[in-house]
C-alpha cells in the first residue's frame, strides 16, 4: 500500500439498483438522472439475456444493457421509482429492476470544470 496516497472514504448507507434494459435505453436514464436529479453515480454495462417468461423473448437471446445506480439510502426510494418511470419498466417487454443493501461503497464526486471563454 503506498503511504503517500489519500485515505478512501467508505459508506455503509448505500443501496444498489440494478436494471435490465432493452438495448438503447440506459445512456437515455442516465443522461435524466444527472440533468434531472444530480445523480452520477450509474454506470452502463451490456450482455446478453433472454426474458423472464416465454412470451417476451421466445426464446432468442436479446442485447441488454444493465443499468447499476449506486445512491444514498435516504433518496433510495425516489430514486428506485424515477428510474422505474424514465426506463418504461412498466411496459411490456420494458425490462426488470431491483434494489439492495451496499455493505460498503466508495462515494465519488465528478469536478466541477470550468467553461472555455
Amino acid at each position: 500500500m503506498n503511504e503517500n496516497a489519500p485515505a478512501i472514504e467508505h459508506s455503509e448507507d448505500g443501496k444498489l439498483i440494478t436494471c435490465f434494459l432493452p438495448k438503447g435505453k440506459a445512456l437515455d436514464v442516465v443522461r435524466a438522472l444527472h440533468e434531472e436529479k444530480g445523480v452520477n453515480t450509474a454506470n452502463v454495462t451490456s450482455g446478453r439475456g433472454q426474458g423472464l417468461v416465454r412470451s417476451i423473448s421466445y426464446g432468442k437471446w436479446a442485447e441488454i444493457e444493465v443499468l447499476h445506480v449506486t445512491v444514498n439510502t435516504a433518496i433510495a426510494e425516489d430514486i428506485f421509482w424515477y428510474v422505474f418511470d424514465k426506463a418504461e419498466l412498466g411496459l411490456p417487454g420494458g425490462g426488470f429492476i431491483f434494489q439492495s443493501e451496499l455493505l460498503r461503497s466508495t462515494p465519488f464526486e465528478l469536478p466541477e470544470i470550468q467553461e472555455e471563454s
